[in-house]
């Protein structure tokens, strides 16, 4: 008999809503993570009264039905836990901020597009009305965009309204690169919540859900799976202290890139999804402020809470955040938080570099659109992710379908790069997928 029913590996926002849905079900489900905290990459710091996020988590009204139903059964809809932002997105280009980049208004106001760039927009959101023109969540790879890349769906609807808004977006907040990754995914959270639209965070960080849910399930922190392996139709984890247990199923929830390394037996019709979905490398350097700054903008714009580089911009940054903008509980009474996010194109110059090397490039890079940092710093923090975002590359649209469609079995996965979405909704969505998978095979044992 198993020690357990179903280990999950990772507490990641995925292994936590798939071990919480299980143990709901009655089974016996352990959580198994390698940091001492919960959240993977949606964790958050808190020092002298700043919450620092490691990834950049929003929520959207719409769109997001797998995110929202958790927030409501576990009551994190209540008690004043989530913030309405009150500011757009704004594109930075050639010394200016045009805010609106992906809201309604932009369509009139131009958020940085010329009159073409505005129609070409304004024909795409057309298109995604259209049944046609709509990317299924679940099923990206049948939509008519096929395996277009970013760059190749600018190329036939609209070069300008891809280069100046859609990529940019889709470079900044996933590190994408438009000539590597596919469109539908991007499409499909674009058509889902309707742009940049009436967005909101937690109030308390983006480990809000993760924190509820570690309370709520049973979790080892601080405990390193070295690998899983296939037992005839049992699993053995074995972790890095030379201790084992044995499981009914697991749920592996580590970035795909990581995954071979853990599940050594990976069976043939699934190694070449699993291999195709790469992941972006990341850096966020977080800058803490004894005053509220933001990039440079014309008194007559709104304030933004994320600015985006144009394509003209030749940055060791793709964008910021300004965090006191986005949500001010965030930050002291009077204080300033801004994150900046380094550019995916030369994140390889400075992801080695010792933390107060990055600092002093990214200061040093901020006075071409934010003023005044360096005389404003009080403190920061970093953040590498080796395995940031699912990259979304066309080979991985190709091959998803035939992996999703896979015959169940006892070892199972769990993550946002099951549906090549760079978003906690995906990751979230796809714990329905491993829970509905683990439910069959242990049917079938009966």
């Amino acid at each position: 008999m198993a020690d357990i029913d179903i280990a999950v590996i990772g507490a990641g926002i995925a292994g936590l809503t798939t071990a919480y849905r299980l143990t709901q079900e009655g089974h016996r489900v352990e959580v198994f993570e390698s940091e001492d905290a919960p959240g993977g990459r949606m964790r958050s710091s808190r020092v002298d009264g700043y919450t620092t996020d490691r990834g950049a988590e929003t929520i959207s009204p719409y769109g997001y039905p797998a995110t929202w139903e958790f927030i409501r059964e576990l009551g994190l809809d209540r008690g004043n836990q989530i913030h309405q932002i009150e500011h757009p997105v704004g594109l930075w280009d050639q010394g200016r901020n045009h805010p609106w980049v992906g809201h309604p208004k932009g369509m009139v106001l131009g958020a940085g597009l010329s009159v073409s760039g505005r129609v070409q927009s304004f024909r795409s959101m057309l298109g995604g009305m259209r049944r046609s023109g709509q990317v299924d969540p679940e099923w990206p790879e049948n939509s008519k965009y096929g395996n277009m890349t970013l760059a190749e769906f600018g190329a036939r609807y609209g070069q300008e309204m891809v280069e100046r808004s859609l990529a940019p977006i889709a470079h900044t907040a996933f590190g994408w690169q438009p000539e590597d990754s596919a469109v539908a995914p991007l499409l499909a959270i674009m058509q889902g919540t309707k742009g940049i639209f009436r967005w909101q965070t937690y109030r308390d960080g983006q480990d809000t859900m993760a924190r509820t849910l570690a309370s709520r399930v049973k979790v080892h922190l601080s405990r390193s799976v070295e690998r899983v392996v296939r037992e005839g139709e049992e699993v053995r984890v074995h972790f890095a202290d030379g201790t084992d247990l044995t499981a009914r199923a697991a749920v592996l929830t580590q970035p795909s890139p990581e995954i071979p390394s853990v599940h050594p037996g990976l069976p043939d019709d699934e190694r070449p999804f699993i291999e195709a979905s790469t992941f972006t490398t990341m850096m966020r350097v977080a800058v803490r402020l004894d005053r509220p700054l933001e990039p440079r903008r014309d008194p007559s714009n709104p304030r933004s809470y994320a600015v985006v580089l144009g394509p003209n911009e030749n940055s060791l940054f793709s964008g910021c955040t300004i965090e006191h903008n986005k949500c001010p509980d965030r930050v002291p009474a009077g204080r300033g938080l801004v994150t900046l996010l380094i550019s995916p194109r030369r994140v390889h110059e400075v992801y080695d570099l010792p933390d107060e090397e990055v600092l002093e490039r990214a200061l040093d890079e901020s006075t071409h659109f934010i003023d005044g940092l360096r005389s404003a710093y009080v403190g920061h923090h970093i953040v590498r992710w080796p395995n940031g975002l699912p990259a979304a590359p066309p080979a991985a649209l190709r091959l998803r379908g035939r992996f999703v469609r896979r015959s169940p079995r006892p070892i199972e996965y769990a993550g946002d790069w099951l549906y090549l979405r760079p978003s906690s909704e995906a990751a979230i969505a796809s714990s329905k997928l491993a829970v509905d998978r683990v439910h069959a095979w242990l049917s079938g044992q009966r």
